[in-house]
């Protein structure tokens, strides 16, 4: 009897949850070795590029295996950026408040936590059932507790805080602010020698994090840097979903595709060389698309014919474009034209590689830092640090292509004027 097919095994663009554990391949070596790493150290720093996949890492393997496994408890993932809520002006510490907000789910009054401190807000967060976390102020999560049973041992417990690159890179006037934010950070581990904490943040941020780090555990010595997704891994990221989902792939269509996701064109060759590495957003959204377009069809191995009809990497990552456009026009005041042309025009050169811009305090090769943000929120966009300054461009090779055709196709789409403003503008 023939398996049912599933819906898609594959995620797209977005982070895997903690419910899709089954369908994550290919991190195997890191999970175990940042597991260990967290096991043996109070205080972690787990940084990576910008899409290399830590939150999905965090969700699909770490804080799973250090519940089911090591038998920590595992409080909700937090963040210390976010804008203050409507009715609330003003805090002790923006850092602090936002993080108590993540972590506190009862939907109370937020203005209890406007001048309380984090030490003095984890001694009161409880739960009854291991996943929603309330402040009680009459409980304490790390004196009394509940059980009489003189054999009860307190598990340890996990703060994990997800794009911590948040302290350095939001609420740019309340600098001061993060001294303050680490004491407390600190304090807290002090008060309560069960709490472990796991900071992710973007591998560009880590330095700027040097000023603060004789104030933690340990100077944040303890690290765990993720390499970007390599060949081997990529080709299981492809492979096992598809087999999970009842519809493998066919004897090396698989690897012909990794093959096109790894594409790279030197900048003064015409040949295109295979690189070493894959991006997993970009693997992710070419399967999901891929996947897709097989709807319908009979349970039966993806062929290269698939492949060529409907598994089309570079209309896939077209889409995928086009997609992280429409999200940032709806999000900005920028304009679709002057969009496009920064893409074309500052990201991609005249001999279509991948330009890379420097990023100002508040634009980006004339293009607001806002927009750069929201696009690189949606791992088009890579930043990278050199020389003290930041650096912007296209997260791989591959975007090239797909993205010059998209915007020659809404180009012909366009009124005769503003056909002879792009004109004029060339």
């Amino acid at each position: 009897m023939t398996k049912p097919l599933i819906a898609n095994p594959y995620v797209g663009p977005r982070t895997f949850s903690r419910n899709e554990k089954n369908q994550f391949f290919g991190r195997d070596r890191e999970a175990r070795d940042l597991r260990s790493l967290v096991v043996s150290e109070r205080l972690v720093l787990f940084y990576a590029q910008s899409g290399a996949g830590k939150s999905s890492l965090i969700n699909t393997r770490l804080i799973p295996q250090l519940v089911e496994d090591e038998g920590f408890v595992a409080l909700p993932i937090g963040r210390v950026g976010g804008e203050l809520p409507d009715g609330i002006d003003d805090v002790n510490n923006i850092f602090a408040f936002n993080l108590m907000l993540n972590l506190e789910k009862s939907g109370g009054d937020p203005g209890r936590f406007t001048h309380m401190s984090l030490p003095d807000f984890l001694a009161g967060l409880t739960t009854s059932d291991g996943e929603h976390y309330v402040y009680d102020e009459t409980v304490s999560l790390t004196g009394a507790s509940d059980h009489n049973d003189d054999e009860f041992v307190e598990p340890p417990h996990v703060l994990i805080i997800d794009q911590f690159e948040e302290i350095v890179t939001s609420h740019l006037e309340r600098w001061p602010e993060r001294t303050e934010f680490f004491r407390q950070l600190n304090q807290a581990m002090a008060d309560d020698p069960l709490l472990w904490v796991v900071l992710t943040l973007r591998e560009d941020n880590v330095a700027a994090l040097r000023p603060y780090a004789r104030m933690l555990p340990g100077q944040m010595r303890a690290r765990f840097y993720m390499q970007r997704m390599k060949s081997g891994a990529a080709l299981l990221a492809i492979k096992e979903p598809a087999q999970l989902g009842n519809r493998p792939f066919a004897d090396g269509v698989a690897e012909a595709l990794l093959n096109n996701l790894r594409q790279i064109r030197a900048t003064d060759e015409e040949a295109i060389h295979f690189g070493e590495f894959v991006e997993p957003v970009q693997l992710q959204v070419v399967c999901y698309q891929l996947w897709q377009n097989l709807k319908g069809r009979d349970a039966a191995p993806i062929t290269e014919q698939d492949l060529a009809e409907l598994g089309d990497v570079d209309k896939a990552l077209a889409q995928f474009y086009e997609q992280a456009l429409t999200h940032t026009l709806q999000k900005t005041n920028v304009s679709e034209l002057e969009l496009r042309n920064w893409f074309g025009r500052k990201l991609i050169t005249e001999a279509e590689t991948r330009g890379t811009v420097y990023q100002g305090q508040t634009s980006t090769a004339g293009l607001d830092n806002r927009v750069v943000q929201s696009l690189a929120d949606q791992f088009l966009l890579r930043t990278e640090t050199r020389a003290g300054g930041h650096w912007v461009e296209l997260v791989h090779d591959r975007f090239i292509g797909p993205i010059l055709q998209a915007n020659q196709a809404w180009n012909t789409r366009q009124s005769p004027l503003t056909q002879a403003a792009l004109a004029w503008h060339r």
